[in-house]
């Protein structure tokens, strides 16, 4: 690192669009899009792995494969391929050996932990908790949260990660940077919601579907196919409507309005 700043920051929802849209292959997507990543930026490096693109139990069935060594890796680069799909239009990953152990590890031992993004982030550090522990894995892990927080929710999710022995760490956006106020009576003007995502790569549609129905992203059609094929299991939030998840004109949200059923 030229300046010796560490990056700080985790795995965007676009790197699992684009990997799945430029493949084609959703069920190997999460496992291609890790082992890239890892191979290009090295490990304890951006190490917090997003889990919801296409729904976390899916993301959790690649997370715990192994990831090939860098050893492996050069003595044959169709050991970097995902054991069962089709030789994606990618070129052969470029795993730094001086950044990646030669042990075989899983991906959830390599990455330092996760980021929280769509569903219910109490249910998510219990679904971890019990990931972790099925892992074998003792190492203390972080998990980042960072869908729709204000200070009320930081707290009360601090509480919980810790208690399961996590060490929660948050991504804060809209609540911090939009403070503007109504000049005519001083309250807190309620943002819009709005997210820029891919919409497609090499000729196909990119989606996002999330653990909660209310953030699926893209073409319609791809969604159903892709869900279907994934098993993915629908889930809601009480108060789906996104285009007013931090309230209406007139009413700025509570805690009660961006809690899951």
């Amino acid at each position: 690192m030229k300046y010796g700043i560490p990056p700080v920051g985790t795995v965007a929802h676009e790197w699992f669009m684009g990997i799945a849209s430029i493949t084609n292959d959703y069920e190997h997507a999460n496992e291609t899009a890790l082992r890239y990543w890892v191979g290009c930026f090295g490990e304890g490096v951006l190490g917090i792995a997003l889990t919801d693109t296409f729904g976390t139990p899916t993301f959790l069935k690649a997370f715990k494969r192994t990831m090939p060594t860098p050893a492996s890796s050069m003595a044959d680069d169709k050991k970097t391929l995902i054991p069962g799909a089709a030789s994606p239009p990618l070129p052969p990953m470029d795993v730094n050996g001086t950044n990646v152990t030669s042990e075989e590890r899983s991906y959830a031992q390599i990455f330092q932990g996760v980021r929280q993004d769509s569903g219910n982030p109490i249910e998510f550090v219990k679904m971890m908790r019990d990931f972790y522990e099925s892992e074998g894995i003792r190492e203390k892990k972080t998990i980042v949260f960072s869908d729709s927080l204000n200070i009320e929710l930081c707290l009360e999710y601090m509480h919980a990660a810790e208690e399961a022995g996590f060490t929660p760490t948050f991504g804060v956006g809209t609540f911090l940077t939009n403070d503007f106020v109504h000049e005519s009576n001083g309250q807190k003007s309620v943002p819009l919601n709005i997210v820029i995502k891919l919409s497609s790569a090499n000729g196909h549609a990119a989606i996002k579907i999330s653990d909660n129905i209310g953030k699926n992203t893209g073409d319609s059609e791809t969604v159903h196919k892709v869900k279907e094929a994934l098993g993915y299991v629908e889930k809601q939030w009480a108060n789906v409507d996104e285009a007013t998840r931090w309230g209406a004109s007139d009413h700025e949200a509570t805690k009660a309005d961006v809690q899951e059923e």
